[in-house]
């Protein structure tokens, strides 16, 4: 079993921007929460349209964003995981994806990681290590409980769909093999 980190074709694609600041308030809100009770469409534009670069299924954004070819791709497989947030804009239909799956997965026996000294909570993890649980076979997309703001996770079912649909503008950091032998 493998896990990536979702990241996302930045220097090759455009990417977008809302046209209205988005805070830090409203993006710390992207932790797992759901937001689409409350969510209202959200105007976006192309962040350097003066590079002239190609539109993806999968722009750069804060937050994960779908092209609706993308959505209607991996929507079978991710429903249960994300809700679908409506975004405005004028040269191509895209969505918002609030991850809302966080789990406990992580293998701190083998993860190496930083804990902040004033509350022990984890600040950064500088090596994944996941448990090998249903969890990571039920959910193709999530987060983690020490990290629900950050970067989502996709396993393989999701990168492979991604990849045989050749659906552009997706990267994919491998983070976890449990195939890999530990290194010493």
């Amino acid at each position: 079993m493998k896990i990536w980190k979702l990241k996302f074709e930045l220097d090759k694609y455009e990417n977008l921007a809302p046209i209205k600041d988005f805070t830090w308030q409203e993006f710390q809100e992207f932790d797992g929460r759901r937001l689409r009770y409350r969510w209202k469409p959200l105007p976006v534009e192309r962040m350097n349209p003066e590079k002239k670069l190609p539109l993806s299924d999968a722009p750069g954004f804060t937050i994960p964003v779908f092209s609706k070819r993308a959505l209607d791709i991996l929507l079978p497989c991710i429903q249960d995981c994300v809700e679908i947030l409506e975004l405005v804009f004028d040269e191509q239909q895209y969505f918002g994806i609030n991850v809302i799956s966080v789990l406990n997965v992580i293998d701190y026996e083998k993860a190496e990681y930083i804990r902040f000294q004033s509350s022990g909570r984890i600040m950064l993890f500088t090596k994944y290590a996941f448990k090998e649980c249903d969890d990571l076979k039920e959910y193709p997309i999530f987060k983690l409980v020490d990290e629900p703001r950050r970067e989502p996770f996709v396993s393989e079912a999701f990168k492979d769909l991604v990849e045989q649909n050749n659906l552009t503008g997706f990267k994919f950091e491998l983070v976890w093999d449990s195939e890999q032998k530990e290194q010493h």
